[in-house]
């Protein structure tokens, strides 16, 4: 069944989480400022580990342009399938933990924003991590570690963080 089809019995498959946090990585590409080193050819977002993201992200941003740089998406099941070479500037994590602090070295000395969805997002290297309070999924900005990567988070983004 295709995403966003009602089924038989009149309930709508759409995943309303996919659908939120692909919004919301639209717009950290979007209305962030990157260094200039990085507003050149594609702009590169990358989803690791949540098919219907990408998914979603594919069919709603994929003719988009982040500034004059046209968005170009890719998904991996893995971190351990993300290419070594290339620059991604946004990379979605849906893993935590240990995996999730090894994407973040990886990513270190580069102006790549890391995004998760982990408890422990933020302590793991994330500069963005997403939450939820009651129904509504939000998120944390570490915009600190932003900066020194050379990545201003944007004045809308910073008014919509929870933290």
């Amino acid at each position: 069944m295709a995403m966003g089809q009602g089924t038989s019995n009149g309930l709508d498959e759409t995943d309303t989480r996919a659908v939120t946090k692909a919004n919301f990585l639209f717009h950290f590409a979007a209305s962030n400022e990157w260094p200039v080193s990085v507003k050149e050819g594609e702009f590169h977002l990358t989803v690791v580990g949540n098919e219907r993201l990408y998914a979603e992200l594919v069919d709603k941003y994929a003719m988009k342009l982040i500034g004059a740089q046209p968005l170009t998406i890719h998904g991996y099941s893995r971190t351990e399938d993300l290419p070594s070479e290339g620059f991604q500037h946004l990379v979605y994590c849906d893993v935590g933990g240990a995996e999730l602090n090894r994407l973040a070295l990886a990513l270190a000395d580069t102006p790549t924003v890391l995004v998760s969805d982990s408890s422990d997002g933020l302590e793991q290297g994330a500069l963005i991590n997403f939450v939820s309070i009651g129904n509504r999924i939000r998120y944390e900005i570490n915009a600190a570690d932003a900066a020194k990567k050379g990545v201003l988070i944007g004045n809308k983004i910073m008014t919509w963080a929870v933290k």
